[in-house]
């Protein structure tokens, strides 16, 4: 085992040349800089609160310019709204949203279809107006069924359509964590849209 290590380091090692070392105490104050400089960039991102490092607002500027997006720019808030595709199909609503992302059918997010259903259900609803939406506080099956013929009928310009026919988007909520045992559903419906898709 020791012959294997020495020829190992032999290998990694020039012959005449000093190994580079680091210090323990050159580790500790890099390590303690950097810290410092993480607590000011999450204290300047956090809202207010009752912890104030030192020198915090003149530090402000600076941090803001260093870490401009903040820790949203990472996320997506929890509470907002989703909008579920669905499809007519012999007169029942199917499902067709291909999230989430990093489930099976997506072969653990390698397969980047469903991420590019989001911007082809935006390209949809920009030649939507406002008015098709309908308010609905009833089940899913029942918005998508009561809400009649397709408002208008749309063009999706998406290389590889996967809204085609008869859609139907359904704008949900998700159930507050508080409201967690009251509700059947993690998600709730809020309003309705049926447009007539070609491709």
């Amino acid at each position: 085992m020791k012959t294997e290590l020495r020829a190992l380091r032999s290998a990694f090692t020039r012959t005449g040349e000093a190994a580079f070392s680091v210090s323990l105490k050159s580790l500790v104050v890099v390590c303690a800089v950097w810290m410092v400089v993480i607590a000011y960039v999450v204290q300047e991102q956090l809202p207010k609160n009752v912890i104030s490092l030192p020198g915090q607002t003149k530090a402000k500027h600076t941090v803001a310019n260093m870490a401009p997006q903040g820790w949203a720019f990472f996320t997506k808030s929890p509470r907002d709204a989703e909008l579920v595709p669905y499809k007519k199909s012999k007169g029942d609503w199917k499902n067709i949203s291909l999230t989430p992302h990093a489930s099976p059918h997506n072969a653990f997010g390698l397969d980047r279809r469903s991420r590019a259903q989001g911007v082809e259900i935006a390209l949809v609803l920009s030649a939507a107006q406002k008015d098709d939406w309908r308010q609905c506080t009833s089940s899913r099956h029942q918005c998508l069924n009561s809400y009649g013929a397709p408002a208008r009928r749309v063009e999706n310009r998406s290389p590889e359509p996967i809204l085609c026919g008869t859609v139907g988007l359904l704008q949900e909520k998700p159930t507050p964590w508080a409201w967690r045992d009251l509700l059947p559903e993690a998600h709730t419906p809020e309003r309705v849209m049926v447009l007539e898709v070609t491709c």
